[in-house]
This record gives structure tokens, sequence and C-alpha cells, in this order.
């Protein structure tokens, strides 16, 4: 008996990308595609391989794209609001095209998530992947967003994407970059990947992004968040939010969904880290 034909990460990875772009494109919904095998060659030279796909929706369409996705076979593993510290994307996985990460919002270019999208859609280009058509950013926007990423990614990769980013083009390009950062409000992010953290001090989300980019333990995450704040009302939210159960993770960690007992108890277990902090 011959084996299955096992076919290449990254040829899956673009037939995913165009299924992806198919489903979008039947619901009515933009999507653009991000990272990985969609990164323009001159950014995607010698860097790892990814293993999942990235896509940015519309972030009013984002509904009917989740239930496409769904109807097609696709199960949410994640949720928006408990995916990350910055509660910008799901995660999804289908049996057959692997993981797919969705996007409402990009960490260091959410400022107005609305804007950001419609700026990045009026530039974009065009590729194909897995046969389809397939909508990206621009160059220069796909830098920023390489950028922004290696702010928050403490992985090799980061070192690769700031020098094909930053590091290695020309003062022009350097400019355009800058602009486009002001633009959508991602200074801090682009100041710490490039190494110029004392520019943005004092800025909105320093501290945060800070500890992100340092890696510190999510208690001091929280920490940053709170001296972030804008005033007490923001405070207070951000305090309740910090002592509620994220689900998601707790169903990672566990291997299957918690029941309500298992929430109840990691509920509890927070409350106590949280008083002897």
């Amino acid at each position: 008996m011959t084996s299955p034909v096992q076919v290449p990460v990254p040829v899956r990875l673009r037939m995913a990308h165009g299924c992806l772009d198919h489903i979008a494109r039947g619901a009515g919904v933009r999507i653009l595609h991000l990272k990985g095998v969609a990164l323009h060659p001159l950014l995607a030279e010698g860097r790892a391989g990814s293993s999942d796909c990235d896509v940015l929706v519309d972030p009013g369409q984002v509904a009917p794209l989740v239930a496409a996705l769904e109807a097609d076979g696709w199960g949410q593993l994640t949720t928006f609001e408990h995916g990350s510290v910055f509660a910008h994307a799901a995660t999804f996985h289908h049996r057959v095209w692997g993981t797919a990460d969705l996007h409402r919002a990009f960490p260091g270019l959410d400022r107005d998530a609305a804007a950001t999208f419609e700026r990045l859609w009026a530039h974009r280009e065009s590729v194909d992947l897995g046969g389809a058509p397939c909508a990206v950013p621009d160059l220069t926007a796909q830098r920023l967003v390489l950028l922004v990423h290696a702010a928050r990614d403490a992985s090799g990769r980061s070192r690769h994407d700031v020098r094909v980013a930053w590091t290695e083009v020309d003062e022009a390009e350097r400019a355009r970059i800058k602009g486009l950062a002001a633009e959508l409000g991602a200074q801090v992010p682009l100041a710490l990947a490039i190494g110029r953290p004392e520019t943005v001090e004092g800025l909105p989300g320093a501290r945060v992004w800070q500890a992100v980019h340092d890696g510190a333990a999510p208690s001091e995450v929280w920490r940053a968040r709170l001296r972030d704040a804008e005033g007490p009302l923001e405070t207070a939210r951000l305090l309740v939010e910090a002592l509620q159960v994220n689900r998601d993770h707790l169903g990672l960690r566990l291997g299957h969904a918690p029941s309500r007992g298992e929430v109840r108890r990691e509920w509890w277990a927070r409350w106590g880290r949280f008083l002897r902090r």
C-alpha cells in the first residue's frame, strides 16, 4: 500500500488562504491577508515558515464572516475577547486547512480599527494564493505590520522582520513607514521595534507595550494596563476584567471546555493570587 502524499505546509497554507478568501467573497466580506505566505518576497526571503494563516477582516463585517466560516466547517478555538491582552483576534481550525487567526484589529494599528482597515484596503495589492487573487497590504504597510508585530514577538523571527522592514530600507521608505505609523497611531510599537523607546515615553499605551515587548509576566502586563488607564472608570473596568476567568485559555490548558466547577475553582484561585499580590 502506498503512503498518502504529504502536502508541504507552505502549499497547504496558500490553499487555505485561497479558501478563506473564497468564503469571505461568498459572504460579501472584505479581508486582507497578512504575514506568512502572503508576505511580499522581499520580506519573506529567509524568514522562518508559518504554521497558520492570518487575515484582517473589515471590523464592521466580523459577524457574517464568522458565520460563513462555521458553516464551512471551521471551528472556533478562541474568542476575540479572550484571545490576547489586546482582544484582537479569534482562532479557527479546519480539519483540512489547519488554523487561521481572524483579526478584527491588529495590535499597534488599532487606535481606530475601521479607519486602519480602510487605509490598508485603499492601498491594497493582489497576490495569488491557492489560485485565488487575494488582497494584501502594500509593501510599506506590510513592513509596518511586521514591525509592530515584532514589538510584541519575542521569537527569533522578530530579528529578521526588523532587519528587512527597517534596518535594510532607505531613508525615504523609513519616512513612509513613520508617516503611516503616525496616521494609524502606531508610534509606540514602532519605536520599541526599532530600539527607540525613549521617543515615546508617556504616550498612551507606552507602559503596556513596553511590558509586552519585555516579555513580562501576565500580572506585570495587567499592572501596566492599569497604569495606562485613563480615569477611574477605565481602571475599574480593567480590575473587573483582570479577575474574570479566561475560559479560552483555561480550556486550552485543560484540553476540554471547562465545566462550571472548573471555572469557579479558577475564579477563586485568581482572587487568591490577586490578594497575595
